[in-house]
């Protein structure tokens, strides 16, 4: 397996990367937090990617003491993230989001266990924050969504809600592709399938509120339009893809949701509702198909214009 080289320092320099467009609503709470944490302050570098808000953001940043960069050219996280990483200096790069709020540990205990497993990369937890009463939707979104213990698990890769890297692998493996949804995914998969490591860090927290049911769709019809790159990425050929097609279509949840509605320790939120998650889960299903097969019309048109061009 490859690994990046380690460091030696006990507190290796670490620059933390956040993205947002208009998201006055949750940057003060991201930064309070931010400002909070126990790591050195001198150790840190807070780089805040504005990525077109047309809103109070810019505003808000300007009062806190960090780094407020601007993407202005491509509305996407992943574009806003490659700008931080060009001014990025510390050997560690930490992501999270604008609607997160870290742990005051969340950085010391990342920087430790990528040191003490001499990882590459590094995934943290997340934990959900509800409404005062749990929606059938936001008992889903935190049964099936933000799962880095999951995606780790079984190797798909992790999300940059809550990801440390080694500030060199970018070097190795570029920077992330600059696409609306799963750049996070698609970036930290390639580098397993290159023999570099990642781990899970339970006691690396951040806490990210839980999506309502409209959020809840938007989210899966974006998912699913990163899902062609993500196929792409595996060499998943034409009768795999089918197969995803009519497992999406079938109304059958993933296996982490079945086996929270059926486990013998049922949640109290989850028992009164598990009818109403089933039919959430199908319909988010269903959004993320959508969202493909509009990214598979997409590429087709877009390789259509392209032979045309080449033609005339």
């Amino acid at each position: 397996m490859m690994n990046v080289k380690n460091y030696h320092d006990p507190c290796p320099a670490v620059s933390i990367i956040v993205p947002v467009r208009n998201g006055e609503k949750t940057i003060g709470k991201l930064l309070d937090a931010l400002q909070k944490l126990d790591y050195p302050e001198d150790k840190m570098q807070v780089i805040i990617v504005d990525n077109g808000s047309q809103d109070n953001t810019g505003e808000m940043i300007k009062k806190y003491p960090v780094i407020l960069e601007h993407e202005n050219e491509k509305v996407s996280s992943y574009a806003a993230r490659n700008k931080g990483l060009s001014i990025a200096h510390g050997e560690i790069i930490a992501f999270t989001d604008v609607d997160c709020i870290p742990e005051r540990s969340w950085i010391s205990k990342g920087v430790l266990a990528l040191d003490n497993q001499n990882a590459d990369m590094a995934g943290g937890r997340i934990k959900f924050i509800f409404s005062g009463r749990k929606s059938a939707a936001e008992c889903f979104d935190s049964l099936n969504n933000l799962r880095n213990d999951r995606f780790i698990h079984y190797k798909l890769g992790a999300i940059t809600a809550n990801l440390f890297v080694k500030a060199g692998l970018f070097e190795k493996m570029g920077l992330f592709q600059e696409v609306t949804s799963g750049g996070d995914i698609n970036w930290t998969g390639m580098a397993l399938n290159n023999g570099f490591s990642l781990i899970y860090v339970p006691e690396a927290i951040v806490y990210h509120p839980v999506r309502n049911f409209v959020d809840l769709l938007w989210k899966s019809w974006f998912r699913g339009t990163g899902l062609l790159l993500t196929l792409k990425q595996r060499k998943w050929r034409f009768f795999k893809i089918l197969y995803l097609i009519n497992r999406l279509l079938i109304p059958i949840p993933s296996i982490v949701v079945i086996k929270s509605l059926i486990g013998v320790k049922v949640d109290p939120d989850i028992k009164g509702r598990r009818l109403a998650i089933w039919g959430i889960s199908y319909l988010n299903q269903l959004f993320s198909l959508g969202g493909l097969v509009y990214s598979i019309y997409r590429n087709i048109s877009d390789s259509c214009r392209s032979a045309k061009k080449n033609q005339a």
